[in-house]
């Protein structure tokens, strides 16, 4: 089933494999957790929190860099081996191959035209990674016994993925090696780069504020789930009303207000909470 399983334990820079102590690393985790538990900070406090729980993750993640288990070679090198393995498995293999999608990453591209309605693609149970296979993998001791992880299914999956990532005899392995090494998720942002998302959403919020009714009124709730800007504007008395398809009428304290879409823009919602954004063009 294609090449042989390179798994090694990484080295440290000085050729010998890093020695964690025990009770230091357990005193790093529990301060992590502890950490982690405790009350929420009060406002303007919530940088400094993450960067005290940031900075325990790293001398976590240093500690560990001497034994972490690593897989020689690319993702792409390990992609034969990841279709024998489900082939073997009984999953569905025919055509699709795995393809890289510029701008996208990769995924499964179509071989063949598929009919509507047809069943092209399944998996058996016993390939998926799940909370059950976890109670009865090494983990099921601790699962029995641990609330966090009974209460918690991601956590508990999340352990269930390092536990199998270190047995050279797991059978998901041809599926971990091909796992990328990261993501463009917040969780693995720099801290430079959490910084400067949270001083743009500070200045978005200001802007928010500045621009908001006053005495607290709001636009239509509707009308800011669409995702639509809508401009406030206090009728005239001497102004006749528009029309109920521009504008809504929203109350508070018993005053009136009229939201209504700007003029100046023609916004097409053709594609509205598909994802896409919504191409606004001047009139």
């Amino acid at each position: 089933m294609g090449r042989k399983s390179r798994v090694k334990t990484q080295k440290s820079g000085t050729g010998a494999t890093a020695v964690v102590s025990p009770k230091e690393m357990m005193n790093l985790i529990s301060d992590l957790l502890q950490k982690c538990s405790s009350a929420a900070p009060s406002p303007g406090k919530e940088w400094e929190e993450y960067i005290q729980i940031r900075g325990l993750v790293e001398k976590i993640r240093k500690k560990q860099k001497g034994i972490s288990v690593i897989f020689e070679g690319s993702r792409e090198e390990f992609f034969p081996e990841l279709m024998a393995w489900a082939q073997e498995s009984g999953a569905s293999c025919e055509g699709v191959e795995i393809a890289n999608f510029a701008g996208e990453g990769f995924g499964l591209r179509a071989t063949k035209d598929i009919k509507a309605e047809e069943l092209f693609l399944w998996i058996p149970r016993t390939m998926l990674m799940t909370v059950e296979s976890a109670k009865n993998s090494v983990l099921g001791p601790l699962y029995s016994q641990d609330r966090i992880l009974q209460a918690m299914g991601n956590v508990t999956l999340a352990l269930h993925l390092l536990c199998e990532r270190a047995d050279p005899s797991s059978p998901w392995l041809p599926y971990i090696k091909t796992l990328p090494g990261d993501y463009d998720t917040p969780l693995y942002y720099e801290e430079e780069e959490v910084g400067v998302d949270t001083s743009l959403n500070h200045e978005a919020s200001k802007k928010v504020s500045l621009t908001s009714l006053d005495a607290g009124q709001r636009a239509s709730p509707a009308l800011e789930e669409d995702g639509m800007v809508a401009k406030i504007t206090t009728p005239d008395a001497a102004d006749p009303a528009t029309t109920q398809e521009q504008e809504g009428q929203t109350e508070n304290g018993g005053d009136k207000a009229t939201a209504s879409f700007s003029q100046e823009v023609d916004v097409d919602l053709s594609a509205e909470r598909t994802g896409d954004v919504p191409n606004v063009n001047s009139v």
